[in-house]
């Protein structure tokens, strides 16, 4: 399994809206600071707590069911998987210079790589939107919305003149490229094909010395678009393509990052993580995901990662430290910043076939899954995971 992003910001009571930054990719960290707002909190939000300090263990079984594993064809080998999106009963994944397309069933549909700086070609898959027939990859290198048809035939380019970072779903011919820190506000509409709005204002004083790579989250939920950034206690969503509103707000009951702490003067990245781990605050939104009851997301504290489940119908949050698979490979404890998943309607985590074949050593795989996962070689594509929350 791969190693996640791990973020968070400060924006509770008068200052709704403070980046800072933390996420890692397997054992790369990179630190991201982005804008803040300040901005006045609307009481009537919802607010999710987090209880930074809980030694809890979530066991798969308890809050998960339809269980499933899909063994990815060796037809063309796969690098590391950077994004998982599921769309018209088909699974997509990008590992930044492919594209593929899997049935449900784990059949290879397509794939394309378009590797280049020609018409029609990228530097590499930033990230990518599937609206119906049509696939549109964000390159960021190039500035670039490229769209192809489900076989890579290209169909139009469009030059931005800014590098975005993330691009969201579609909805109602509408969807968001996100910009972090690098234009004044982090978020743009394009709507009909054309630019037509900008939201959330970029603050210079926060954003000026830090901008890596500003890594977030959009996840489509019926007809809204849910965002949060990389260091960020707001959960914003936008309605049917319209203006992002917040949403929700996380209070990590008293341990949230203070504004102090982010005025204070940073000679570069490294000096704020490092100040940053001797800290006791607790921080991070990363991989939210959002279903019809439940939403969950990771965060930080004191240098460990806990997942976050929010029953927003009944508005109970509970916060876990570990996680216990009961279902695949029965007693592994798995690492919460072990825990991929990629959520659309259901919840994919990927599988290295390495870490596989380690496993199966010490857990016994369950009955259902046994075959597949002898049949799993070191240096084969990943495992797909694949289960909902319980109705």
């Amino acid at each position: 399994m791969k190693s996640l992003k791990h973020y968070r910001d400060y924006g509770f009571g008068d200052h709704d809206i403070r980046f800072l930054p933390k996420f890692l990719f397997f054992n790369l960290l990179i630190f991201v600071i982005c804008g803040c707002q300040p901005t006045e909190r609307n009481l009537s939000i919802p607010i999710i707590e987090v209880d930074a300090t809980s030694n809890a263990e979530l066991k798969l079984s308890e809050y998960f069911e339809d269980f499933r594993m899909l063994k990815l064809p060796t037809d063309t080998v796969m690098g590391v998987i950077q994004k998982i999106k599921y769309e018209n009963n088909r699974i997509y994944i990008s590992d930044r210079q492919t594209l593929f397309i899997f049935s449900e069933d784990g059949d290879l549909l397509s794939y394309f790589q378009k590797r280049g700086r020609g018409p029609g070609e990228y530097s590499g898959i930033t990230d990518f939107m599937v609206d119906g027939e049509t696939i549109t990859v964000l390159d960021r290198n190039q500035q670039r919305l490229l769209t192809y048809d489900h076989s890579g035939k290209s169909i139009s380019t469009r030059n931005l003149g800014y590098f975005g970072l993330a691009i969201s779903p579609a909805v109602d011919n509408s969807f968001f490229l996100y910009l972090g820190n690098s234009t004044s506000h982090k978020l743009r509409r394009i709507r009909n094909e054309q630019e037509d709005f900008v939201s959330l204002a970029v603050d210079e004083n926060l954003a000026k010395f830090l901008l890596v790579f500003a890594a977030q989250n959009f996840q489509k939920y019926q007809a809204s678009i849910y965002f949060t950034e990389p260091i960020n206690d707001t959960i914003y969503k936008s309605i049917n393509g319209g203006e992002i509103k917040p949403s929700f707000y996380i209070d990590f009951k008293g341990k949230n990052i203070p504004a102090s702490f982010l005025k204070r003067p940073f000679e570069d990245v490294q000096a704020f993580s490092s100040e940053l781990r001797k800290t006791p605050y607790a921080y991070g939104v990363y991989n939210f995901a959002v279903f019809d009851q439940f939403i969950m997301f990771g965060s930080r504290y004191l240098q460990n990662t806990n997942l976050t489940v929010f029953d927003y119908k009944n508005k109970i949050s509970n916060t876990f430290a570990a996680i216990k698979d009961d279902v695949y490979f029965n007693g592994l404890a798995i690492p919460v910043s072990e825990f991929g998943y990629h959520a659309s309607n259901r919840i994919f985590v990927p599988l290295d076939a390495f870490a596989v074949s380690e496993w199966k050593k010490a857990y016994p795989p369950a009955e259902q899954f046994k075959e597949m996962v002898h049949a799993t070689k070191e240096g084969d594509n990943p495992l797909l995971l694949i289960f909902n929350f319980k109705q």
